[in-house]
C-alpha cells in the first residue's frame, strides 16, 4: 500500500466518523423537550392540512398584506393616493411603465434640447414640460383603457352578485367570489374589497376606499345600493337588477358617441400630424430652406409660437369631440 492510498483510507475513515458524530448530535436534539412538542405539533397538524384550510390560511395571508399597504398608502399621503390609483388603473406593471417612459423622455427631450441651438431658458423648459405632457399623456391612456374595461365587466359582475344573492349567499362572499372570478381590472379591485370585508372592516370604510381608488359613477352606483340595502333592507337583487340595466344602458350610450364622435376625433389626429410631419420631410430634404427657423431669432420665436398654437388646437380638438356620459 503506497502514500496515497493510505490517505484515501484515512480520510474515508474520518469522513465516516464525522458523520457518524453528526447524527449521534441530531439524535440528540431531538430528543430533547422542544424536538419533541416539535414533533408532535407536526403530528397533530399533519391531518388538518386540507386544501380549504390552506386556501383559508392563503386567503387570510393576503387580506393581512393588504391592510398593512393600505396603512402604508395612508401615512404617505397624497403620494400614497396617487401611487394606490395609479397601480388600481394599470397595476405594478403601469407604475414601472409610467415611471421608465417619464425617464426616457426626458433624456430624449434633454438631449434633443442640448443639440437644438435654443436658448438656456427654453432648453431647460422643454426638458421638464415634455417628460411632464408625457407623463400625463401615459397616465390618460392607461386609465381610459382601465374605465373602458372595467365598465365593460361590470354589467356581468352585477349578475353574478345577483345570482348570488339569490341562492343565499351573503354579500361579502359574493364579493370575493367576483374577485375570483373576473380577470383586471374587476377581479382585483373585487378581490381587494372582499378581503378588506374578510378582516372585518367597515363596509361603509371599504367602500369609500374603493371609491377613491377607482373613481367612476357606476361603481359609485353600486356602492351605495350595496350600503343602503344593509342599513334600510330589501331585496338586493331587484336593486342590483334595475342598477344593471342601467349601467349597461349608459354603456351603449358611451359607444353610440363615441361612434358619432370618430370622425372628428380622427381629422383632429390628421391635422396634429400634418406640421410636424411637414417639417421632417424639409429637413430631410431641403435643410437649407428650413435652417431659418433653427438659426435665427425670429425662427425660433416662430417655431415656439407655432408649437404652442398646435398643442392648444389640439388639446382644444380633443376637448370638443369627447362626449362625457
Amino acid at each position: 500500500m503506497n502514500t496515497a492510498d493510505l490517505v484515501a483510507l484515512i480520510a474515508f475513515f474520518a469522513l465516516l466518523l464525522l458523520g457518524l458524530l453528526l447524527m449521534a448530535i441530531q439524535g440528540v436534539l431531538r430528543q430533547r423537550p422542544a424536538g419533541r412538542v416539535h414533533r408532535r405539533l407536526n403530528a397533530i397538524t399533519e391531518h388538518t392540512r386540507n386544501p380549504a384550510r390552506q386556501e383559508a390560511l392563503a386567503d387570510l395571508t393576503r387580506a393581512e398584506r393588504e391592510a398593512r399597504q393600505r396603512l402604508r398608502r395612508q401615512a404617505m399621503g397624497w403620494l400614497g393616493r396617487a401611487l394606490s390609483r395609479t397601480e388600481t388603473v394599470a397595476g405594478r406593471r403601469g407604475v414601472y411603465l409610467l415611471m421608465g417612459g417619464t425617464i426616457m423622455l426626458f433624456i430624449m427631450s434633454s438631449f434633443t434640447a442640448w443639440l437644438l441651438p435654443l436658448p438656456w431658458f427654453v432648453q431647460i423648459l422643454t426638458a421638464i414640460s415634455i417628460p411632464a405632457l408625457g407623463a400625463v399623456a401615459i397616465y390618460q391612456h392607461l386609465n381610459e383603457k382601465f374605465r373602458r374595461t372595467f365598465l365593460e365587466q361590470l354589467p356581468d359582475i352585477l349578475d353574478m352578485i345577483i345570482r348570488a344573492s339569490q341562492a343565499g349567499i351573503p354579500v361579502t362572499q359574493s364579493i370575493r367570489n367576483v374577485g375570483e372570478e373576473f380577470a383586471w381590472p374587476g377581479g382585483p379591485e373585487f378581490q381587494r374589497i372582499g378581503d378588506s370585508l374578510y378582516l372585518g372592516n367597515d363596509m361603509t370604510t371599504v367602500f369609500d376606499e374603493a371609491e377613491a381608488r377607482i373613481q367612476l359613477p357606476d361603481f359609485s352606483f353600486l356602492s351605495v345600493c350595496l350600503l343602503l340595502q344593509r342599513e334600510t333592507g330589501g331585496s338586493l337583487a331587484e336593486t342590483l337588477s334595475n342598477l344593471a340595466a342601467v349601467v349597461r344602458a349608459r354603456r351603449d350610450l358611451r359607444l353610440k358617441s363615441r361612434a358619432l364622435t370618430a370622425e372628428g376625433r380622427m381629422s383632429g389626429t390628421v391635422i396634429a400630424a400634418i406640421p410636424p410631419l411637414i417639417l421632417g420631410l424639409m429637413l430631410w430634404t431641403n435643410p437649407e430652406y428650413i435652417s431659418v427657423l433653427f438659426d435665427t431669432e425670429s425662427g425660433r420665436k416662430l417655431l415656439m409660437v407655432a408649437a404652442a398654437m398646435l398643442l392648444i388646437g389640439i388639446l382644444l380638438m380633443r376637448k370638443i369631440a369627447k362626449l362625457g356620459v
